[in-house]
């Protein structure tokens, strides 16, 4: 049946109209997830009181700041919501000196604000609060880290609250790559919350669904965000078509599990493409785990668009992660198909959006109208977000090369009539944070690419907004937080170019400084291999945006002239060299890719020269194992020479089978590539620092590791709340999916990469038993250094662990680990969510974290190619 609409009882929820506020505080760009926050070591801002005391600021006259309160603005009340905006700004500090000195630097900065939200009730209300701008806060002294600091609205906090004032105290942070770079930084965030009245909420909204193109479905996957306002854990048991329009079907598997407060996409399959209505519309089916009873959602419609096959649409496919995306696809014009060569598959223009502009939007529709006749498929992606999750990396990028890899997929479905395509070769291009996109596609895909041209882009994260005002630290550990950054430093890996480039950029940007195009145009003309193949045009007196950038007079003539040329892909490259900062994210040069490093800190290159048929040459540094990829001769070489040692090669012997590898103090050894990976054997998708857990092959399982009582397993609250909160995370930032299960179901036959939460003095032991970082009642938690020594620390307030374990398939486990609330709290807070945070595979954290942030650890760093702690890591 389906649910009663509820009825009005008079039930209100009001924000304060004064907010009592203390700042500011220095704070470093992305350094909030490391703690950092120096009213911690008096006790925190949720001990203090409004009063006339002091506190210690860098950057206030007299390095003292003092309680001062603001008025909130936009205050609206309804019966059953209420919004509350907040705009702090500091006009008594000196930003413009400051930011003579230090930059975009000193424009960063962090305050903390309390108000309250009041419920006017008879009972308990399900209260959904979001969070624009915002990423830590507490409600009735319960922290919660993450909120939406891009005002994505994905997954939303639900709280149950009594009737009554209820405290809140907000962490403000401004940031320039989100809110720009002004004389004086203000900081504009909003609050918004409402009463739910249902258990199961269906946002249709934000549902993900094909365009209908000439009569058909361009695809047939959709997805919708449901999420649990309930305080039970509810089961969706399936979904159903209201008017027989269309068979549908879940899309993975046949229930899926919501836990109370969390938010998950549900994709579903519509079986026929071609479809007579204009509006989808359906309904869910859903029960909780305390009741057999099936409930019913409201009737869920989705209106739509209706488009030409020629014209740009939207498609759907699926994410690695096995998450519904989408992307808006331009086939060719029939004007440039008429004029074309019979029988030639057309190479994919990328199009990387900017950052905070939806894919599917007029604007992003519209960009390429001066080209119509382009010889080339136009794909312009998502990266999953608005903000394409972590500035077009691991996770956004996976996104790019499953859109790519779909579009056959389109052809056959739509009985495509046209040329086709070819998805190894790419025309990228990109503008603003799609420019840095671009910048991270050349340098870290450059076989798949025939062109490139960089609009407005930044050259990379360190760059852009500098990290001058980070908190103080051991030179080692700046290093390493440097380290884990290094794959996407772009201008360290511009020797990896391997196709012609056009730089655009204009001279009054005031949000990318023309500058990170200048030095990145200047460092090209330093590489022999690529100086001879960019060009860079600077346009005088434009900012960052205008109509028509991506189609310039120039821009149009080097479309034309890259989409003109018909060369080979797979064409051998005689002489290039690459740079690896890290091999998971890198694919092949000249098609050879490098799977290990021998130092995990340190970057990796080879060179190859072909002098002859007969004999190549590589040389390498830092590089323990490579293979190739792709096999680009007709004719093998009799041998090649690889840093001295030279390896015979038969004429019978298949080069894509084998690997080249040594060990410390060996030479070089070609075997074949082993069918099973050895679990001491870390390769593949399990390199590369932290954020190689976004490189998961299905959605993720947070596992919540409990102790045994008994026969049962009591459900532990701590671990389920931050279980919750690591999962709405995921999904707030990535739109990634994830289950959260118990210690007592089988993780076994999961395909994806696992997040461990566990607190309390022991930790289930990793599946590798030599793993060097363990947890136990006896010795506390241990670490085994290179040299095979043991540092042990006792359980203490605060201390926590985060770090990379492995799994079969090479996959990971994540590990969430304290001694107690507020150290398994912390170790939450480095899970990937916004970039530039820096971590490492590892990282122990200490409680002087909470106000010295990174400064605090007391060992963090990498682990080697079996899993052994890295000569290079940090251990006090």
């Amino acid at each position: 049946m389906l649910l009663p609409q509820p009825q009005d009882d008079g039930t209100e929820i009001r924000f304060s109209a004064h907010w009592d506020l203390l700042g500011p505080f220095q704070l470093g760009t992305r350094e909030a997830a490391w703690g950092a926050d120096p009213l911690e070591c008096v006790g925190g801002f949720r001990s203090l009181r409004p009063s006339q005391d002091f506190f210690h600021s860098s950057l206030a006259k007299n390095g003292l700041v003092t309680w001062s309160s603001s008025q909130a603005n936009n205050l609206s009340i309804t019966p059953r919501s209420a919004t509350c905006g907040l705009t702090v700004s500091f006009p008594d500090i000196d930003w413009p000196f400051l930011q003579s000195i230090y930059g975009w630097s000193a424009l960063q900065y962090q305050v903390w604000a309390r108000g309250n939200l009041t419920v006017k009730a008879e009972t308990q209300q399900k209260v959904v609060l979001y969070t624009d701008r915002l990423i830590e806060f507490w409600v009735d002294h319960r922290p919660s880290f993450g909120g939406d600091f891009y005002a994505l609205r994905n997954a939303p906090l639900v709280l149950h609250l009594s009737p009554g004032e209820h405290r809140i105290d907000l962490r403000l942070i401004r940031d320039v790559r989100a809110m720009g770079g002004l004389v004086y930084p203000e900081i504009d965030i909003r609050l918004e919350a409402e009463i739910s009245r249902a258990n199961l909420a269906v946002l249709e909204e934000k549902l993900i669904a094909p365009d209908r193109v000439n009569g058909m479905l361009a695809s047939d996957l959709a997805s919708v965000p449901v999420r649990n306002e309930s305080q039970e854990i509810i089961r969706i048991m399936g979904i159903e078509c209201v008017d027989g329009a269309f068979d549908v079907v879940m899309a993975a598997k046949p229930s899926i599990q919501l836990s109370p407060g969390q938010s998950r996409p549900l994709s579903f399959r519509i079986a026929f493409l071609k479809l007579s209505v204009t509006v989808l519309k359906f309904r869910l089916k859903y029960a909780n785990d305390q009741s057999s009873a099936i409930s019913y959602t409201r009737v869920v419609a989705y209106q739509l668009n209706l488009r030409d096959q020629r014209e740009p649409h939207k498609f759907t496919f699926l994410h690695p992660s096995n998450t519904v995306s989408y992307a808006i696809l331009r086939p060719p014009s029939q004007t440039a198909t008429l004029n074309a060569e019979a029988n030639v598959a057309w190479p994919v223009l990328v199009n990387l959006h900017g950052a905070g502009l939806e894919a599917d939007s007029d604007q992003v529709h519209r960009m390429f109208d001066d080209a119509p006749d382009l010889q080339a498929w136009i794909m312009s992606p998502t990266g999953m977000t608005s903000w394409s999750s972590d500035d077009w990396h691991n996770w956004g990028f996976a996104d790019v090369e499953a859109a790519i890899a779909a579009i056959p997929r389109w052809l056959q479905s739509q009985s495509w009539k046209g040329p086709s395509v070819d998805i190894n070769r790419w025309l990228v291009v990109g503008h603003s944070n799609g420019g840095q996109g671009t910048w991270y596609a050349l340098t870290h895909r450059p076989d798949k690419i025939i062109g490139a041209s960089p609009l407005s882009g930044y050259s990379s994260i360190q760059a852009y907004v500098p990290y001058h005002f980070w908190t103080e630290a051991d030179p080692k550990i700046q290093c390493i937080r440097d380290c884990a950054l290094s794959s996407y430093r772009h201008e360290i890996l511009l020797e990896n170019l391997n196709s012609r480039i056009l730089q655009q950029h204009g001279s009054a940007d005031d949000n990318v400084p023309v500058f990170h195009s200048r030095r990145l145009f200047q460092l090209q003309s330093q590489i022999s291999s690529a100086a001879d193949q960019t060009a860079y045009v600077e346009l005088e007196g434009r900012g960052h945006w205008f109509d028509g950038i991506m189609t310039t007079s120039q821009l149009l003539n080097f479309y034309e002239n890259i989409l003109d040329e018909t060369g080979d892909p797979a064409t051998p490259l005689l002489n290039f060299q690459m740079v690896v900062a890290d091999p998971a994210s890198m694919g092949p040069k000249g098609g050879i890719m490098v799977d290990q490093k021998r130092t995990p800190g340190q970057l990796g290159r080879l060179r190859f020269a072909q002098t002859n048929h007969k004999v190549w040459n590589i040389e390498t540094s830092n590089i323990s194992r490579f293979h190739f990829a792709e096999w680009r001769s007709k004719v093998p070489p009799d041998s090649l020479q690889i840093d001295g040692n030279t390896i015979d090669i038969n004429i019978d012997t298949q080069l894509t089978r084998m690997i080249f590898s040594r060990s410390l103090g060996s030479s070089w050894k070609m075997r074949q590539r082993p069918q099973r990976q050895c679990i001491l054997d870390r390769r593949g998708a399990q390199l590369g620092p932290l954020d190689a857990l976004l490189l998961t092959k299905d959605h993720f399982l947070i596992h919540l590791e409990t102790c045994e009582v008994g026969n049962s397993l009591p459900t532990d609250d701590l671990h389920r709340e931050v279980g919750v909160q690591v999962s709405r995370n995921l999904y707030q930032y990535f739109r990634a999916d994830s289950e959260i299960v118990s210690l007592s179901e089988d993780l076994s036959s999961h395909k994806g990469n696992i997040i461990t939460v566990a607190h309390g003095t022991e930790l289930k032991k990793s599946l590798l038993s030599s793993y060097p970082i363990t947890v136990s009642k006896e010795k506390g938690v241990c670490i085994r250094d290179s040299q095979g020594d043991e540092h042990s620390y006792a359980f203490c307030s605060g201390l926590g662990i985060l770090c990379l374990r492995p799994l079969p398939q090479e996959r990971l486990e994540a590990v969430l680990w304290g001694s107690d609330s507020t150290g398994l709290r912390y170790a939450a807070r480095l899970l990937p969510m916004l970039t530039g945070t820096g971590q490492p595979d590892f990282v122990i954290l200490g409680s002087d974290c909470a106000w010295k942030g990174s400064a605090g650890v007391v060992a963090m760093g990498f682990l080697d190619n079996m899993w052994n702690v890295s000569a290079d890591s940090y251990i006090t």
